[in-house]
């Protein structure tokens, strides 16, 4: 479970985030939505512990996350942003998912078979195994993005946060990253949280949206509601029709 209190976040005396509030049980599947500039990967970034806020707490399991230390920490929830910098050092495809396995690993960073098994595991997951020798600059960026989902998943964490992990692909893509993070939360139980504007896709997947505009928190509600209740209008300020066909609810903008 993570559980947001009352988080507020400024800078320059400007309120990014907005005395924030919600929970999020294990084993659910959120799109975090809402307009650009709304506060959404700055939210995320405070869930991280990335960003300090200026009041309020994050819980993960009743316990404030900055509490934890580095490694028990990245043992319950993990990260994938909308791009990694991968200049640094041009690893391999295993050499970076075995970054994953880091909270595991001794003193020395050792990787033995135990280890060696658990990468491998997650490469093929992610449909990877096959790349396990490629260079990162030499990948498109869908293999890009899966070679980061794998590395996360190494992890082992029971909660993993996209940050816009399929923005800026094409549509074949974008619908297999999609699809694999739905099928990590339907078939491998893990608490997907993704900030995303692809709305259709999300309403597909079934998830609870967590909706911010300008700082605050707009609504958190499944699926079902947000569309019922045609939130996204007052969300986007602007209309769309809602439009249900075949057991799939979609919304185009009017």
């Amino acid at each position: 479970m993570i559980k947001v209190e009352n988080i507020t976040y400024s800078i320059k005396n400007h309120k990014i985030i907005d005395n924030i509030s919600f929970q999020i049980e294990h084993g659910e599947m959120i799109s975090v939505i809402g307009p650009n500039g709304a506060g959404k990967s700055t939210l995320v970034n405070i869930i991280m512990d990335i960003l300090k806020a200026d009041s309020g707490s994050v819980y993960l399991y009743n316990k404030k996350i900055k509490e934890y230390n580095k490694k028990d920490r990245a043992k319950l929830i993990s990260f994938v942003p909308q791009e990694y910098n991968f200049t640094v050092a041009d690893l391999t495809v295993e050499e970076f998912v075995s970054t994953g396995r880091y909270p595991y690993l001794d003193y020395f960073g050792t990787i033995d078979k135990e280890q060696m098994d658990k990468i491998t595991y997650y490469m093929t997951l992610t449909d990877i195994y096959h790349l396990k020798n490629r260079h990162i600059s030499s990948l498109s960026g869908g293999e890009k993005q899966r070679v980061s989902i794998a590395a996360a998943l190494a992890q082992e964490a029971e909660f993993i946060i996209f940050d816009e992990v399929s923005s800026n692909l094409d549509p074949k893509t974008k619908y297999d990253i999609n699809n694999l993070l739905i099928k990590l939360n339907t078939e491998k139980k893990y608490t997907i949280i993704s900030v995303t504007h692809d709305l259709n896709y999300s309403l597909e997947a079934k998830s609870k949206f967590l909706c911010i505009k300008e700082g605050r928190l707009h609504a958190f509600l499944p699926h079902s509601e947000m569309f019922e209740k045609k939130i996204f209008d007052s969300l986007f300020n602007m209309e769309f029709s809602y439009i249900k066909y075949d057991n799939k609810e979609v919304i185009i903008p009017k």
